[in-house]
Order: structure tokens, then C-alpha cells, then sequence
């Protein structure tokens, strides 16, 4: 529609082109914190950066819990955050309580008085893995003041990821067993009433970090301590790209007037620690030692548990100690600690600092972390416990009715890794003992609360679910160790400390009765001494140890996992010892075939003639033929030949399965069997090769042997496999 008369537009003169150009600037998204956190709006949903006490928006949060406090606004939030972060006490998630707001003074009225209502609160929902940092909105959730639901972390961090591809949703099996399979992970009434808790049981679309935000039409602020020169920070060294970031608040140099240190420091305990960053490597000898108390006693039984190679998970509390010990004994060079916040290497950090490692090798995204762990990647995971049951459950989301804490990481963790190794003392709240000298500990006084219960509050891991998985699980104290295993509905103790009395010290502080192994040992009475215990030696053994010949087919195997051979006197050495345990075979059976892994061995640059001089003598000595592998192709060869399908009769393994004589082979006997005679230890996937061990019967001997022979092929068990390898190569 025109605005002028129809008559006078013959008259218009058409304007000039590019008279008038517009301004045309970059835009700048530098935003002043109350600007910023008035895009927030009533019922938005928002989630939150941070990792327990680190990498939290401080500033931000705080101004969001100021405008509430003044204005009432925004009101009917919903958070999403994984590590839940906060200082313990109120900042943080802390500052979302919204107790702060102004309530209105009652207003006088010549005719009556009335009180303007309180607005509605700043919170209305939240969903999270953590919540032990953030002890007010904890409190909101326990009293129904809020609809709050707990999670495994790993599922959060895997929805938001969800979220920014539009995927219908997040499916997985981490959860089964546990209270999430009851409850769907809601916390209270309002939470189990909510129209939510429907749609987080099967799928939970809910935003928003950087690109889920973005993605799903939110905004997406950013707290910085200053602000760089455009294109002027290395492509490599931006986590969140430019595009993706909505307002950017300056907060501290140059910008608004905040204590830089208290809103920027590298956790809500240390402002900075050089190592903790990966800007320089702390020196070994300037880790501490840990004192010889109840808590490195525990570490020091569960480091026995540590392989050269392993990839480990350490939880919070004692279960740190596992570092130190690994420290102290000179292994950290031979394993990988990692942390659920993406950490590969070094030494996580402990107490309130915990998340990033001190040295670490390698920084991932914590969503790629837990894929690295739902996948099954941890070789051993060494975690802290509240309570146990006598099937072996573990509580430590929810320590009672008023004690809210959240499961973390702890249940994708504890689902998905091959050995399980709880951390715990027997009582707690009062406990002290005494370690004498030689090697025995004396409880002097018994703690008020027991660890070992009738029932647990929650269950955040399920001792069943464990042995259906095919878990090793193990419950290491102060004086006792534990297991849970097929043979047994029940824990089995395993171990018991020297000078500890098994009724009133173990048995006696239990509520409920275990089954006690017909080999129960001492502990190692190392672990209670002062002096190191040479774990590094046992960790790698003697050579004697790396040999095995298998006498069927004429074949040694040697095992060459990270050794290293630094001098010639460690080659000569190396090379006699070979020789001797060789030639006692050599000299009553002649040469045979040699098969060698070479995976993580070590030869000093220089050195390389000798070895080869010493090997020539060695092979023209004793071998017949040699084939030199690295890593899992080793084992694989060397299980390949250690059993032959046409050697032994299936049925007859039946009968050996078949313990109980019914006809058919439970869960619990082919799991034993399979362990037993083929040393191969059943996964999910290999249970469903065998019918119906799932639905609570036998299988029978029809399904037996195909699948049996069909798993022992396919797992490299059989020579059948090798030869039908060899004759692809070939």
C-alpha cells in the first residue's frame, strides 16, 4: 500500500543507488551480566556448565539469583546439569534456591490490609547426576519443593548430545537393576507426578549446552575473563566456536567489577594450579604419601588388583588413595588413570578439587568419555560405597530419606567395566584402629554406623545385575575382603586381615551373614607396614612367568609385555635366563615352535646388535619356527592353540558343565565352565548364543554344542579359527 496519493506517483523520481549505504560492522556480542540474564525467561529451560567444583558460570548464576531476589523474575525454571556444580555451600547451582527473594511488605488500606503473594519460585525442576555440591537445591528436592530426578551422568551428557542432533532420544542399558529402573530417577512426589517423568523414562529432550542450545532455538551465554583479538587464539585451543555463542559477559578485567579470582578461579578451592591445567608437569617426587591410616590400608589392598596395561576409573574419597599408593610404588608409568570428566592419564585430582588430573597425557569431552566407558574401554574401576547388602548392592546416591546425593558417574562406571572394586571401611562415624608393626591391625574402637545393612536406602548398584553382566566384583576393607560371584547369592568373604577377630570384628559388625570361603586367607601383610610393597615387581613377575609351553602341539610362548632392557648386562641376563628355562625342553624334546609378543617392549637405542647376536644364538639353538605378534593377536595365537575342537567330545563337556546332574546347564554352571575349561569369561552377547539362559531354565544339550563350538570359534579359542586365518593371509 502506497502512502502517497495515487495522482502524484507519476511524479516520483526514483532515488539514487547506494546514496544512502548502511553501516555494516562486525556485531558485538559483549553483553553486560544483567542484560545477559534478562534473556532468560519464565519457565525457559536452562543447562549449566561445570564439573563439581570447577568450570562454573559464577557470575552469571549469581546475577540470575540477584534478579530473582529484586524482581521475582524468572520464575518456573528447569535446570539440566551433569556434575552438579557448587562450592558445598551457596554459590554455584546454590544461587538457583532462590531463597533471597524480596517478599513485598504488607501495604496499609484505609479500608483493609492486604499482602501482595510471593512471586513463583525460581525453580520449579531439576535433573542432574550430582547433587552432593549443591546442598540447597538438594534440600528443595527432598522436601518436594521442587520435582527433581537423578541420573547417571554419562546418560545426561549422551541427552544433551542427543539434543543438538535432534535424535529421538538416548537408549541405553545403563540403569537396569538399580533405582533408575524403578523410579525412572525421580526423586520425590512431584517428580513422579509430573508430566516429565513419562517422557524421561523412554526419551528426554531437554537443552541446551552450546550446540543442543543452539540447535534447539535457545541463546547461549558465556562467562570470560577477557576478551582476545578476533582470529587471534589458535584454531585448536577454542572448545566452543564463536557462532555458536550468543552474548559474551566480560567479568573482572575490564569488565564488570567482580573479584576476578572469585568468580573466575580454576575450582570454587584453588585459584590456579599450573598442573592441574597441563600448562607444566609436577615433578613425581613432589607427590605426597599418603600416611599409613585406615584409608591407605584399603588402597593398599585394592592396588593388588592393578595390571601393567590397565585402564582404571577412580571414584571419589578413599578410592583416590588408589593414586597415591600407584604412585608411591612406581606404576603409574604402566597403567592409565582416567576421570569421568575426561581426563587420560597422570593423577586425578582429590577432595573438593576432584575432576582433572594432575600430568594428564590426554583431555577428552566428558560425553566421549563415557562412550569410551559404556563401550566396556576400563579394564578395573575402583569406586567408594554407603551401604552394601548381603546380595551385594551398593548405595551411594541416596543416604537417606533427607540426605540426597545423586549417583554421578557411578552407575555407568560400575555397569560397564570387566572388575569392580568397591573401597569402604566396615563401620564408619567413630572408627579407629591400630596397625602395629608387624603387620596386624587392632580395631580400638568400632565406628557407630555399619556399612554392611539388612537393606540398602537406594540401589545405584545391583549385585545381581553384575553377575549377569559377567562382572568380577570385589568389597575391599580395612580387614576384610569380599566378593560376589554365580556360586553365591551372597557375599563371600574372602579375606581377613592378620589380628582380626572374624566374629566380633567382621561377623559381629555385619547385619546380615556371609558365605565364608572354604580358602579364606590372610591379607598380605605388607599392606599394613610402613615400608613400600613392591608392587611393581609383582606387577610384571619373572621371566619364568612369561613362558608357557604347550606340550600338544610344541609350542612356547613368550610374553614380552612392557619389558625393558635398558643395559647389556640386562641383555646378556635376559637372553641366559631364556636359554636355561628353554634348554630344559630343548634337551627332551628338541626345537620347537616360538611365539612371542612383543607389545610394549622396550630395547635402548644402542643396544640393538647385541640383542640381535644373543636372539640368532638363541633361535639357532631352540627354535623350529617363530612368529612375533604385538598385543591381543599375541593371546589370541597363544589361547588359539590351547585347545582343539576335535579333542574332545562336546557332550561329554556337557556332562562336565552339568555340575548339578539335572540334564540341562544353568547360568551359574556355564559361566563356572566356561571360566574353568576354556578360560573365557561369558559377556551378554556370548549368553545369547545359548538360547535360553536369560528366561531362567537350562539349556539343553541340543543348544549346547552348536553354540558352544560356534563362540569358541568366533573367540579365537580353537585351532580351527587359526588355520582358517592362516589361510587367508596366505
Amino acid at each position: 500500500m502506497s502512502l502517497l496519493p495515487e495522482s502524484s506517483l507519476t511524479s516520483v523520481k526514483p532515488i539514487e543507488s547506494n546514496k544512502y549505504p548502511l553501516p555494516h560492522h562486525v556485531p558485538s556480542k559483549l553483553t553486560s551480566l544483567s542484560d545477559a540474564v534478562s534473556l532468560i525467561g519464565n519457565g525457559d529451560t536452562i543447562c549449566v556448565s561445570g564439573f563439581v567444583a570447577q568450570g562454573s558460570p559464577e557470575a552469571i548464576l549469581s546475577q540470575l539469583s540477584h534478579r530473582y531476589g529484586t524482581t521475582g523474575e524468572p520464575h518456573n525454571l528447569t535446570v539440566l546439569f551433569g556434575g552438579g556444580p557448587g562450592d558445598w555451600n551457596n554459590r554455584g547451582l546454590n544461587h538457583l534456591s532462590g531463597t533471597n527473594v524480596v517478599t513485598p511488605s504488607p501495604s496499609d488500606d484505609t479500608t483493609q490490609k492486604s499482602i501482595t503473594p510471593p512471586p513463583p519460585p525460581l525453580l520449579n525442576r531439576a535433573i542432574g547426576g550430582h547433587y552432593g555440591q549443591i546442598p540447597q537445591i538438594g534440600s528443595l528436592a527432598v522436601s518436594n519443593k521442587i520435582a527433581a530426578w537423578t541420573l547417571p551422568m554419562g546418560c545426561i551428557s549422551h541427552m544433551i548430545r542427543a539434543q543438538a542432533t535432534h535424535s529421538p532420544g538416548h537408549i541405553t542399558t545403563i540403569g537396569l537393576g538399580t533405582y533408575i529402573d524403578e523410579t525412572g530417577g525421580a526423586v520425590n512426589d512431584r517428580a513422579r507426578a509430573d508430566p516429565l517423568q513419562s517422557q524421561l523414562v523412554t526419551r528426554v529432550s531437554v537443552a541446551e549446552i552450546a550446540t543442543a542450545a543452539k540447535n534447539s532455538g535457545g541463546i547461549v551465554l558465556a562467562q570470560v575473563k577477557r576478551v582476545a583479538a578476533s582470529n587471534s587464539l589458535p584454531a585448536r585451543s577454542v572448545a566452543v566456536p564463536g557462532s555458536l555463542v550468543d552474548c559474551v559477559v566480560v567479568v573482572g578485567e575490564n569488565g564488570d567489577g567482580e573479584d576476578v579470582g572469585s568468580v573466575h578461579g580454576m575450582s570454587y578451592v584453588t585459584r590456579e594450579d599450573p598442573f592441574l591445567s597441563s600448562t607444566i608437569k609436577k615433578p613425581l617426587d613432589e607427590i605426597e604419601t599418603m600416611s599409613l591410616t585406615m584409608r591407605k590400608v584399603i588402597a593398599r589392598r585394592a592396588a593388588f588388583a592393578l595390571k601393567g596395561g590397565q585402564v582404571v576409573n577412580l571414584g571419589i574419597g578413599i578410592p583416590e588413595g588408589v593414586a597415591s599408593v600407584a604412585s608411591e610404588e612406581g606404576m603409574l608409568d604402566y597403567i592409565t588413570l582416567t576421570t569421568e570428566a575426561g581426563s587420560f592419564g597422570g593423577i586425578p585430582a582429590s577432595g573438593h578439587n576432584f575432576g582433572p588430573s594432575s600430568n594428564a597425557s590426554a583431555l577428552i569431552e566428558m560425553n566421549q568419555m563415557f562412550d569410551f566407558y559404556d563401550g566396556g574401554g576400563l579394564d578395573i574401576c575402583f569406586l567408594g560405597a554407603a551401604q552394601i547388602n548381603a546380595r551385594g548392592d551398593v548405595n551411594v546416591s541416596r543416604l537417606s530419606k533427607d540426605r540426597l546425593v545423586g549417583p554421578g558417574g557411578f552407575i555407568d562406571i560400575s555397569q560397564s567395566t570387566r572388575s569392580v572394586c568397591f573401597l569402604l571401611p566396615v563401620t564408619a562415624k567413630g572408627l579407629d584402629v591400630h596397625l602395629d608393626s608387624d603387620g596386624r591391625i587392632k580395631i580400638k574402637k568400632e565406628g557407630t554406623v555399619k556399612k554392611f545393612v539388612e537393606n540398602v536406602f537406594e540401589t545405584t548398584f545391583s549385585g545381581d545385575e553384575a553377575i549377569r553382566r559377567g562382572q568380577k566384583v570385589y568389597y575391599v576393607t580395612e580387614r576384610a575382603v569380599f566378593r560376589r560371584c554365580p556360586e553365591h547369592n551372597v557375599l563371600e568373604l574372602v579375606e581377613i586381615a592378620p589380628g582380626i577377630d572374624l566374629q566380633k570384628d567382621v561377623l559381629g559388625q555385619m547385619e546380615f551373614e556371609p558365605v565364608i570361603s572354604p580358602n579364606l586367607k590372610l591379607m598380605d601383610e605388607r599392606i599394613f607396614k610402613t615400608d613400600k610393597m613392591d608392587l611393581l615387581t609383582e606387577m610384571f613377575g619373572s621371566l619364568e612367568s612369561r613362558c608357557a609351553y604347550h606340550e600338544h602341539d610344541h609350542t612356547f610362548f613368550l610374553d614380552l609385555f612392557h619389558v625393558n632392557l635398558a643395559t647389556k648386562d640386562d641383555v646378556y641376563q635376559f637372553f641366559e635366563g631364556l636359554d636355561n628355562i628353554m634348554g630344559s625342553i630343548t634337551s627332551t624334546k628338541g626345537k620347537f615352535h616360538v611365539v612371542v609378543n612383543y607389545d610394549g617392549f622396550d630395547l635402548r637405542a644402542g643396544l640393538e646388535e647385541t640383542y640381535r647376536k644373543c636372539l640368532k644364538t638363541l633361535e639357532d639353538k631352540h627354535y623350529r619356527s617363530v612368529r612375533r605378534f604385538a598385543g591381543n593377536a599375541f593371546h589370541r595365537a597363544k589361547l588359539g592353540t590351547s585347545i582343539h575342537m576335535t579333542e574332545w567330545d562336546p557332550l561329554v563337556m556337557f556332562d562336565k558343565f552339568d555340575t548339578a546332574n539335572d540334564g540341562t546347564i544353568s547360568r551359574t554352571e556355564l559361566r563356572k565352565g566356561m571360566e574353568k575349561y576354556f578360560g573365557l569369561t561369558l559377556s551378554e552377547h556370548d549368553l545369547e548364543r545359548f538360547g535360553r539362559t536369560d528366561k531362567g531354565g537350562g539349556i539343553s544339550r541340543r543348544e549346547f554344542v552348536p553354540a558352544l563350538k560356534q563362540l569358541l570359534l568366533l573367540s579365537g579359542r580353537t585351532r580351527e579359527k587359526e588355520e582358517e586365518q592362516e589361510k587367508l593371509v596366505g
